[in-house]
C-alpha cells in the first residue's frame, strides 16, 4: 500500500511539473498561438497566406501603433492612423483595401481567448479595386511593445489588394 501510495504521489509531482511548464513560453510564442487561433477562429481567413512584405510592412506600423489610434467617436481609427497605414502600405499595395484587427496582449488569457477578443476596426481603402482583378490575400500578424497606457498590442492586417510587382 506504501508502495502504491508513493507511486501515486510521484505521478502526481510529475503531471503538477508537467502542467507548470505548459504555462512557460515567451511572448514570441505565445503571439504564434495568438495568431494560429485567430485564423482559426475566423475560418474565412482559411485561404490567405502568409507575404513576408506585408509582414515587414505590419511591424513598421506596429511600432508607430499608439493606443490614440483607436480613439476616434465612433470606434473607428483617427485620420492620422489611416494615413499612417496608408503611406506604409502605399509602396507595395497598388489596388484593394487592407483591414485592420486590434487586441490587448492579456498574459494572463489563453492564446484562444486573446485570439476571440480581437477587434475588428476598420477597412482602409488604398484605391478602388477593378472587377474581376486577381489580388494578394494575405494575412500579417504581430505584437507591438509596451505603448505609452503601458500595455501591449496585436495588430492582424487583412489584405485585399494588388500588390507592385516590377511589371507595374
Amino acid at each position: 500500500m506504501k508502495t502504491a501510495k508513493r507511486l501515486l504521489a510521484l505521478a502526481l509531482a510529475g503531471v503538477m511539473t508537467l502542467a507548470l511548464l505548459t504555462g512557460c513560453s515567451d511572448s514570441s510564442s505565445q503571439a504564434k498561438q495568438v495568431e494560429e487561433y485567430f485564423r482559426y477562429r475566423r475560418g474565412q481567413f482559411a485561404d490567405y497566406q502568409k507575404d513576408e512584405t506585408l509582414d515587414k510592412k505590419l511591424k513598421v506600423i506596429a511600432r508607430q501603433f499608439q493606443p490614440s489610434w483607436l480613439d476616434d467617436k465612433n470606434g473607428r481609427l483617427t485620420g492620422d492612423a489611416q494615413n499612417i497605414i496608408k503611406k506604409e502600405l502605399g509602396n507595395y499595395l497598388v489596388t484593394g483595401s487592407v483591414w485592420l484587427w486590434v487586441g490587448e496582449v492579456k498574459p494572463e488569457q489563453s492564446a484562444l481567448a486573446q485570439a476571440e477578443s480581437m477587434k475588428y476596426i476598420q477597412e482602409i481603402v488604398i484605391a478602388p479595386l477593378a472587377p474581376n482583378t486577381s489580388t494578394l490575400q494575405a494575412i500579417a500578424f504581430t505584437m507591438t511593445g509596451k505603448k505609452s497606457d503601458g500595455r501591449r498590442y496585436y495588430l492582424a492586417l487583412q489584405t485585399q489588394a494588388t500588390i507592385k510587382t516590377p511589371q507595374n
